[in-house]
């Protein structure tokens, strides 16, 4: 498998909103990092309950990739994730960048980094509630 095609089964995980053909590429030990949530996951029980709990936070998504790099086993893409947010009923476009390591073996790290610098997030709650 290519990064390329590791980032293309990821990004039709999100707009599809199903995951599994994403989780059967996944190498045993795949790590899959979303900083924006908190979210550090390895293997593919993990991955598969982050990815439902992620999907379940949205009733729409699409990822559309403006730049890219890609050597044998590693691709960087940045681009704009817009996503219809489950609990707000709201639209959240926010720029992304994600880093995917895939070979042989299958998808072995995918890094998804999220800009929601103008959005308050349901993390922001409780750490803005002890500032107080």
């Amino acid at each position: 498998m290519t990064p390329s095609q590791a980032i293309a089964l990821h990004n039709a995980a999100y707009e599809s909103r199903d995951a599994s053909a994403l989780l059967d590429a996944l190498a045993p030990g795949c790590l899959y990092e979303m900083p924006l949530l908190r979210s550090r996951m390895v293997g593919r029980a993990e991955i598969a309950e982050g990815l439902r709990l992620a999907l379940a936070a949205t009733t729409r998504c699409s990822l559309e990739i403006s730049r890219s790099r890609e050597t044998d086993s590693v691709a960087l893409v940045e681009g704009v994730m817009t996503a219809r947010l489950a609990r707000e009923g709201t639209t959240a476009t926010l720029p992304f960048a994600m880093v995917a390591q895939a070979g042989e073996s299958g998808i072995s790290r995918i890094s998804l980094y999220l800009d929601a610098k103008p959005y308050r997030l349901w993390a922001d709650g409780p750490v803005m509630a002890m500032a107080g």
